[in-house]
């Protein structure tokens, strides 16, 4: 687990908080708004896993496990926020979405995440 790994996490959380702080204002935007405060915060604990700084001692297995478990959640979370806000149609919207592409795109294939659905996903928010 190692810096990479940090950096994907950090994006993740850096684009769903954003999300919230660009867009939460948006009617459109409110369905969204607890999970992905929720989900950004749980990315913390993520981060120290992928990091070894939890202060404890957990299983490489089990580390392993909730890392990619609580990744494919912030993937599944982004990809529907951004969705939603590509949908609002202004310039920064259409921006934040095809932004948000760009990153899924990384994440999907070094965690390997990628599903049929996910990568259709991408690709819609990559021609927002």
């Amino acid at each position: 687990m190692g810096t990479d790994r940090a950096q994907l996490v950090v994006a993740l959380q850096t684009a769903l908080l954003r999300a919230v702080a660009e867009f939460g204002d948006d009617e459109s935007f409110e369905p969204h708004r607890a999970r992905v405060l929720a989900t950004a915060a749980a990315l913390d604990y993520v981060l120290m896993l992928a990091t070894g700084t939890t202060g404890v001692r957990i299983p490489a297995r089990d580390a392993e496990r909730a890392i990619h478990e609580g990744m494919a959640r912030a993937v599944d979370d982004l990809i529907a926020v951004a969705t939603t806000i590509g949908r609002i149609g202004t310039p920064p919207a259409i921006g934040f979405s095809r932004e948000a592409a760009a990153s899924l795109r990384a994440i999907l294939r070094d965690e390997q995440l990628e599903t049929d659905d996910r990568s259709f996903a991408v690709i819609a928010l990559a021609n927002a």
